[in-house]
């Protein structure tokens, strides 16, 4: 029995248990009826369960040709939206639709915080409260943090420094293409993509320095579906040890971090959370939700950096057009020894638009994940005036709207790196959410992944093992996963590329 299929039998057997679980506390409500108005409810093959599993294991949204529909979980609605014209309707109210309402209690049960905590995240999330709640509060703080105005740039800076240092490091091994690093590329982009991030962000005194924490976190970020099935069992514990193990390792090294003060000469985002959190939570959930954070600010930034140099290297054609287009904001001046010193312009970045472009295909792509929404209050989507009604959950089918061929054309279902170069149906594109709620870290997070890539493709060659690339496949175990990370390792040798013997790189930001 492979250790996959193990995996699969025990989520499963959770999926099914938790399902009984839940059916015993529902068994005495009433069965709601469909109205007309509302989304076409479909069967499940296997009563009470049957969807429950269809959308654990296979992203529900591309089963049924509809703009959305229902289906029915537990005893209660589950509307799925697979259509780019019901995003905008969707958008205009996020009050009574509310992402809000799942963030709170996503990150209160994963970071496994206090009731009181728990209690004042979810506060003044209701539409006809007149208080803003606290994460929607702490959202416009963060808003300015990681804009242009607020700390942004700096924070870019951080991590270009060390992206470079880092990659001075690996020519500092392999001077010549005879001495390359062999290394697993995705074991690779998630250390060097949390290194670079984690240091922009913590500063000088970063607990992901020690590698103890950040191999904490990972076991954390990888095992969430197994942290957030185990709390509706009895010994919770004994189903997620490793992940939860992982998680108390970043929770102590976050509560020293903030209990010594560390966090005063960390970035302008992580001031901004701490500011608006402090006295508002207990003080060891600060450090939670900073752990929890980590998800937001890592793990879904690490596979979109490998999709990228996966699908840029993998393509001679898209690799060299890439390099030409940086090549044209590298400044060459003269050293004092032999060689030449090039700097890359990153305030220029924009002007090599392939590489952006390629990013965003692969997000768009590879993108696996959901994005939930609770029902506040009864609501009325599009132009057929769907009913939605209140305690109804919604989820929005990313990869059916990445993959709408009326929005992307009949060529949706395959990477075309040049297709963000040209306009783009914003409403079915998903990669960093929408409406109120996009992503704060969106221009942040693009700058960075292309800092990274830019300096990748114009200092060495990524050799393939076996000499060809092949497709790795992606791993979909996660759910809570925006895009989701490689089934298969890409093993490669990074090797200094031929002909810069002796220049040295930097770069202007």
């Amino acid at each position: 029995m492979t250790d996959a299929f193990q995996k699969r039998t025990i989520l499963a057997l959770f999926i099914v248990l938790t399902s009984l679980l839940v059916r015993k506390l529902l068994q005495t409500r009433q069965k709601g009826k469909t109205l007309p108005q509302e989304p076409p409810c479909k069967p499940a093959k296997i009563p009470l369960i049957g969807h429950a599993i269809g959308l654990f294991w296979h992203r529900t949204g591309d089963k049924w040709n509809l703009p959305i529909f229902s289906i029915s979980i537990f005893g209660g609605k589950v509307h799925i939206i697979s259509s780019p014209e019901l995003m905008h309707p969707l958008h205009r109210q996020p009050k009574a639709a509310s992402f809000w309402f799942f963030e709170a209690h996503f990150t209160s049960t994963l970071g496994g915080m206090s009731k009181r905590s728990s209690r004042n995240l979810a506060a003044n999330l209701e539409p006809e409260s007149s208080e803003t709640g606290l994460l929607v509060e702490g959202l416009k703080k963060i808003q300015f943090a990681l804009s242009p105005q607020g700390g942004m740039l700096a924070m870019n800076r951080r991590a270009a420094e060390v992206t470079k240092s880092r990659l001075d490091g690996i020519c500092a091994t392999s001077r010549d293409r005879e001495v390359s690093r062999k290394v697993d590329l995705w074991a690779w982009t998630q250390h060097e993509v949390t290194v670079a991030t984690t240091e922009c962000i913590y500063g000088p005194q970063n607990p992901y320095r020690d590698r103890e924490v950040e191999n904490g976190f990972w076991d954390f970020a990888d095992g969430t579906i197994m942290v957030l099935l185990a709390g509706f069992l009895p010994r919770n514990g004994m189903f997620a040890s490793k992940p939860l193990a992982g998680r108390q390792k970043v929770v102590k090294a976050m509560d020293r971090y903030f209990s010594s003060g560390a966090y005063k000469d960390g970035s302008s985002l992580v001031k901004a959370r701490y500011s608006v959190l402090k006295g508002r939570i207990d003080d060891i959930d600060l450090a939670k939700f900073e752990c929890v954070n980590g998800i937001a600010i890592l793990a879904n930034t690490v596979p979109t950096a490998f999709w990228a140099i996966f699908h840029i290297f993998s393509d001679h054609v898209v690799l060299e057009e890439v390099r030409k287009q940086v090549e044209k904001i590298i400044e060459t001046n003269s050293t004092t020894g032999d060689g030449v010193l090039r700097k890359i312009d990153l305030r220029r970045i924009k002007e090599a638009p392939l590489l952006f472009s390629t990013i965003q295909e692969a997000m768009r792509l590879r993108a696996t994940g959901t994005g939930p929404r609770m029902v506040m209050q009864d609501i009325h989507l599009g132009p057929e005036n769907y009913l939605l009604k209140k305690d109804s959950v919604i989820m929005i089918a990313n990869k059916a709207l990445h993959l709408d061929k009326e929005a992307w054309g009949e060529d949706a279902n395959t990477f075309r790196a040049d297709r963000f170069s040209e306009k783009t149906p914003t409403n079915a594109f998903r990669g960093f959410g929408g409406g109120v709620n996009l992503c704060p870290g969106k221009n942040f997070a693009l700058l960075e992944i292309a800092t990274l890539v830019a300096m990748l493709v114009m200092r060495f060659d990524l050799l393939p093992e076996g000499g060809a690339w092949s497709e790795p496949g992606q791993n979909l175990e996660n759910m809570s996963l925006q895009t989701a990370p490689p089934e298969r390792k890409v093993v490669v040798d990074i090797v200094p590329r031929e002909g810069l013997e002796g220049t040295e790189w930097d770069f202007v930001l």
